[in-house]
């Protein structure tokens, strides 16, 4: 593995060690709501077995024909920023703030604000080749509901029944995937595929929560479940199986942020650290191709723990590190052959 350093444009820069600590905790905003982007419990409700199928795939570690080249991200002016999402025209969006509450686009070097009409925080997740926007905001502190931002037009998603929903990833075709709460603030207890219209429940095997990160062209589907010893694992949902794709090793959590169409995986893995009080599960980044993993980290600070959130067709991945001071920087990468 190889790693470049690439300089953005300024206009896009606002990073110093001397800002303050960015996240004392794990969560967006302050009142306890689930951020799905930075944290899954393990503590979910229990959920009956389904009757798909499952499977576990043996994985193959290792890949050094890759490299990445990287560069920083960070809203202007702010104390922390993530970039969670990036389509093929190179257009990110992300979230800033010392609690993550308020939500970008990137464009070239322009920042736009993304900002659901009357709410008290808003999220932005990912967004497609149309420039559809997703995520979630929340009227108060302690609610949540998913969007859709298409032009000027914003419309809420509501899973039926729930009392919070996430968005989380959307393709081409304009299906969503994401998460839902019975109850608010608690953690999500099942993901979601929403297409023309119409809720599929998503809720792997025997495990007791469930979250859909990503959904590719062809339908597939990548994200994380939990299981009632604390360990969390990664899924693919492939014409109704499911596939268990965790980095080797032997970690106890692990999760898939994002499938592109040319199936190529981003992810996470690592074991439970503590940053400023702030438990946090997955330290580092993979790759996964062609049956190989091929591991990374943000090559700055150096960072106590980087995470995945966004990956498109061309191999640009963005996401976010946090250095010893527990500081949150955005960042994008390329990733060659």
């Amino acid at each position: 593995m190889k790693f470049t350093l690439r300089t953005l444009p300024t206009t896009i820069l606002c990073v110093s060690l001397a800002c303050g600590a960015a996240l004392a905790q794990a969560q967006s905003p302050a009142s306890g709501t689930f951020n799905p982007r930075h944290e899954l419990a393990s503590i979910m409700r229990a959920q009956p077995n389904s009757q798909a199928n499952h499977q576990t795939q043996a994985p193959k570690q290792g890949s050094s024909d890759l490299s990445l080249t990287f560069g920083m991200i960070d809203f202007p002016g702010q104390p922390a920023s993530d970039a969670s999402g990036i389509n093929d025209k190179g257009e990110i969006v992300g979230g800033y703030g010392s609690a993550f509450d308020s939500a970008f686009l990137l464009r070239g070097t322009k920042f736009t604000q993304i900002s659901y009409p009357g709410a008290a925080w808003t999220d932005a997740y990912a967004i497609n080749d149309a420039g559809v926007i997703i995520g979630a905001y929340g009227t108060s502190l302690t609610d949540a509901q998913a969007f859709e931002l298409a032009g000027k037009t914003y419309s809420a998603i509501n899973y039926p029944g729930a009392a919070s929903t996430y968005a989380l990833g959307i393709n081409k075709h304009g299906d969503v995937v994401g998460a839902w709460e019975a109850e608010p603030d608690n953690y999500p207890e099942e993901g979601f595929l929403l297409s023309k219209g119409t809720f599929t429940n998503i809720a792997y095997p025997g495990a007791i929560g469930t979250i859909a990160y990503s959904i590719n062209a062809a339908g597939e589907i990548v994200g994380t479940y939990g299981n009632s010893d604390g360990s969390t694992h990664g899924f693919l949902l492939q014409n109704g199986t499911y596939t268990t794709i965790d980095y080797p090793g032997g970690y106890s959590q692990n999760y898939l942020a994002v499938i592109n169409d040319n199936g190529v995986i981003v992810g996470g893995y690592g074991d439970p650290v503590t940053l400023n009080r702030a438990p946090w599960d997955w330290e580092y980044c993979f790759v996964y191709q062609n049956g190989q993993f091929t591991s990374f980290v943000a090559p700055f600070g150096p960072p106590v723990v980087t995470m995945v959130y966004g990956l498109n067709n061309k191999g640009d991945v963005v996401g976010a590190y946090a250095d010893s001071s527990g500081t949150w920087y955005g960042y994008e990468a390329t990733i060659a052959q």
